[in-house]
């Protein structure tokens, strides 16, 4: 699974009750988000300056994780962190990731 189905699928447990696995999601996303944080590194001394740009947004990634410091046992402040801010700034950085990244991995 990705990340980006790991959020749809934590969004989605908010409404749907049957989805009781989305606090473990939350915490490999979590874990996954560690792991981008740490490679971003590495391709930051690899790339130009235009994708290192790209790269280096992934702190607003952060900030907004960062946000759910404290408030991970409150539901509704849960929900409203990752539907408003947490999913929004990783999915606009993922696909501008995308973007950038395609000439080089193209075959």
């Amino acid at each position: 699974m990705t990340i980006e189905e790991g959020f749809v699928y934590v969004i989605n447990s908010f409404k749907d009750y049957s989805k009781t696995e989305s606090d473990q999601m939350l915490s490999d996303i979590f874990a996954a988000l560690y792991q981008v944080a740490n490679v971003n590194e590495t391709l930051q001394s690899i790339f130009a300056d235009d994708i290192q740009e790209v790269i280096g947004r992934f702190e607003t990634v952060a900030e907004q994780a960062s946000k759910l410091e404290g408030y991970f046992n409150d539901q509704q402040m849960k929900e409203k962190v990752i539907k408003e801010s947490l999913y929004p700034a990783f999915h606009a950085w993922a696909q501008e990731m995308e973007r950038v990244l395609a000439p080089y991995v193209r075959i």
